[in-house]
């Protein structure tokens, strides 16, 4: 039988082990919560930036379409001059804007889903969206022209099948925004990279939704040359224009 003094030795070792484990656990578990810690918050933050360069590439194609449709908008009514300049310059504004800030979208997109991903998406913005855009840019262009020569517009415009074009952004910038979107979700699995099937299944979607109508892939129609447009009505002969008529006797 042991003495007590042998199991006063043994349970002050005891203690001192006790003491030093509880002290390496919780110095570990700290170390441990706040690698996780810090890892989580990285994760978080590069999900937000991804999710603001989605919200920022669609920003930029619908405010492009939008002020492009108010151009022609003003075409359509025969605004005046001064409205029609003043939406062509806002137009313009977003234009610049567009080739200011889409490559520096695209890259930060890169770094989302992979280069090896993203190239087959970016491949399919500059093939399929793009294109439409500048063509509508090239016809509310010409458009505007013709009506500042004093034409009317509304021929060009036709001709080129603005309205056609209006929808097909629409619905392509919608598949293309809402995939990328898809693809950018949040997940904190360090194994949740994606994988090359969804980007694949993301493109057959994309494709889908920027394949053109059968009246956009037509040739377009020739157009014919815009006539004058109606000057104002001319008023009677020594008479103001805005003058009021003459009261008629009882």
């Amino acid at each position: 039988m042991a003495s007590p003094l042998t199991l006063l030795r043994e349970a002050a070792l005891s203690r001192r082990n006790l003491i030093a484990f509880a002290l390496i656990t919780a110095a570990i578990n700290g170390m441990v919560i706040a690698s996780v810690g810090a890892w989580l918050a990285q994760t978080y933050a590069s999900h937000q930036a991804r999710r603001t360069s989605v919200q920022n590439i669609a920003d930029l194609i619908y405010e492009r379409r939008a002020r492009g449709g108010m151009v022609v908008s003003s075409l359509r009514r025969g605004a005046e001059l001064e409205e029609l300049r003043f939406r062509k310059r806002a137009y313009d504004e977003v234009f610049v804007e567009w080739n200011k800030r889409i490559q520096n979208n695209v890259l930060q997109i890169r770094e989302v889903i992979g280069v090896a991903e993203s190239t087959m998406l970016e491949r399919q913005m500059q093939e399929l969206l793009v294109p439409a855009l500048a063509e509508m840019d090239g016809c509310l262009t010409r458009g505007y022209d013709v009506r500042l020569a004093g034409q009317d517009p509304l021929p060009v415009i036709e001709g080129c099948r603005y309205a056609l074009l209006h929808q097909f952004t629409l619905d392509c910038a919608a598949g293309f925004t809402d995939e990328l979107y898809r693809l950018t979700r949040l997940s904190f699995s360090p194994f949740s990279s994606q994988s090359r099937r969804e980007t694949e299944a993301s493109s057959r979607i994309v494709r889908n939704a920027c394949t053109r109508s059968a009246e956009l892939t037509a040739p377009p129609k020739p157009v014919a040359p815009s006539p004058p447009l109606a000057p104002p009505p001319a008023s009677p002969a020594g008479q103001p224009a805005n003058a009021p008529a003459p009261a008629k006797g009882n």
